[in-house]
């Protein structure tokens, strides 16, 4: 249990789309207003370390292959966000205008690759082939994530809090657009160097 658990606070601590958009949030809006988002972090990992958990029994043994495009799928989609957080960043400095909502960050968190590593790696055997070692797991899972996704919010308050006048919402979304856009390019150049090797 004690190793499950540091395996996932390490992973989940790392800096990534997911993360960068809860420091984002809390620096932008502060805690009250985006202490939600880490629910919905929850919610997202739960179920996309089940699917992934499921379908990784049938994937490996049938359609290899499969688990490749997906992984194409997720690290293009995490561009197109950083894109969109560059291009937000050009047209407007207003936090109001600057917001998104709880569906977008949810299936920015089902999209990040994360969840992948997570079912394949740190779940124990029994996670997907017995309920009670699945419903041990996501409950440990939900234990972490809630604690590490609000410390990310809590981080991004601290920072803009101390009165950092450099710090704009234009700074914090290009910041955030390098920090996936960087995220995204080592998963796809790792991924082609799986494919090509």
């Amino acid at each position: 249990m004690l190793a499950t658990v540091s395996a996932l606070m390490l992973l989940l601590l790392a800096p990534g789309p997911t993360n960068t958009l809860l420091f984002r949030a809390g620096g932008l809006f502060g805690f009250r207003a985006s202490w939600t988002l880490v629910f919905i972090e929850c919610l997202a990992y739960v179920l996309q370390v089940s699917v992934w958990g499921v379908a990784l029994l049938y994937l490996a043994a049938y359609s290899p292959w499969a688990v490749k495009l997906i992984q194409l799928a997720a690290g293009t989609y995490l561009l197109v966000v950083s894109w969109r957080l560059w291009r937000s960043a050009k047209t407007s400095d207003g936090v109001t205008q600057d917001r998104f909502t709880g569906g977008y960050f949810f299936w920015m968190t089902v999209m990040n690759p994360k969840g992948l590593l997570i079912a394949s790696l740190i779940a124990p055997p029994d996670t997907f082939t017995h309920w009670t070692g699945y419903l041990s797991f996501m409950c440990t899972l939900a234990l972490v994530v809630v604690p590490v996704g609000s410390a990310w919010i809590v981080f991004g308050v601290g920072v803009v809090g101390r009165g950092r006048q450099w710090l704009t919402p234009r700074v914090i979304n290009r910041t955030a657009a390098l920090a996936i856009g960087c995220f995204a390019s080592v998963l796809l150049g790792r991924l082609a160097t799986s494919i090509l090797n």
